[in-house]
């Protein structure tokens, strides 16, 4: 009779039990740093949680190296986070500047002009370290852990590594998408735009085995949306941005009250941010396939 629970054959729990587990404890220590006072420094607090509770389902309920979870902190990976970062960035100013220019916003101030405040930087700073903190532990839970534990677990019978990975991102980013519906002003063209971002956030992760590049844009984007170019982020206001703007032109393109990510345009970002990935995979010259990592099984990976 076969065990629903545990694996004989892999010394462990199965791929849902493992993700029902990690879901809980996620959930948990993201609500523990709320006694915090200071809100930059909980989200601080809530990355450093998510990290050791990371390494410990790893190295102590999934049983894999830690060389797997995309958090080897080499220059590789400090590269590639580097051009994470300039990508969405870039792509998020594209947005902005053609908005701007068809007449879907206007300028209506800058954060300088914010009362005379000479200290207008602290709040955007404060945002900064809160977008990066959301960016590390949103792709740790959604790609880092989420993902490859549904790769390792629809890797069964007939269904190669490949697949099952190809499985696994459409899930995952299903399960991204889902994530943010009980955002202010979401829709279902929202959430269906934020499936397309898990995918997009997916693809250098399996194809690299490293979160750099995921971590930097999903960071990036939010910065540059929210903090930058006074754009909704998933449909929250961020007041103390770079530029305040006011959004005008048709919902279906602007997105409306949800920002950028909730209409056609973040759409057109999300593909052309995949064309710059696979332009800078072309340059440095890596291989546009699966990483070992989601090549292989479970199985196969530990008799090496």
């Amino acid at each position: 009779m076969i065990n629903p629970i545990f694996n004989p054959e892999e010394l462990r729990l199965r791929a849902f039990f493992r993700i029902i587990l990690f879901t809980i404890l996620f959930i948990t220590l993201t609500i523990l740093p709320f006694f915090i006072p200071i809100e930059w420094a909980e989200y601080v607090m809530r990355s450093v949680l998510i990290l050791g509770l990371y390494y410990i389902m790893i190295k102590y309920v999934d049983f894999r190296p830690w060389s797997e979870s995309g958090l080897i902190f080499d220059h590789t990976w400090s590269r590639e986070f580097i051009v994470g970062i300039g990508i969405a960035g870039s792509v998020m100013g594209l947005i902005f500047l053609v908005e701007w220019l068809t007449g879907s916003l206007t300028v209506t101030g800058f954060g300088w002009h914010r009362n005379g405040n000479i200290y207008w930087m602290f709040p955007v700073l404060a945002f900064l370290i809160q977008m990066a903190s959301v960016g590390f532990y949103e792709e740790v839970m959604a790609r880092g852990y989420i993902l490859r534990n549904l790769a390792e677990g629809f890797s069964v019978g007939t269904i190669n590594p490949v697949w099952a990975a190809v499985i696994a991102v459409i899930i995952s980013s299903a399960i991204f998408g889902v994530g943010h519906a009980g955002n202010p002003n979401v829709t279902m063209y929202a959430l269906l735009n934020i499936f397309f971002a898990g995918i997009m956030l997916a693809i250098p992760f399996i194809i690299t085995g490293r979160l750099a590049l995921s971590v930097g844009m999903h960071f990036s984007w939010n910065f540059f949306q929210g903090g930058i170019f006074g754009f909704r982020v998933s449909g929250r206001r961020v007041r103390e941005s770079v530029i305040q703007i006011h959004q005008e032109g048709a919902d279906w393109w602007t997105g409306g009250l949800f920002g950028p990510e909730g209409g056609l345009i973040g759409v057109l970002g999300i593909l052309l941010i995949i064309l710059l990935l696979i332009v800078y995979f072309r340059i440095k010259k890596i291989p546009l396939r699966f990483a070992t990592s989601f090549s292989k099984s479970f199985t196969e990976k530990r008799e090496n």
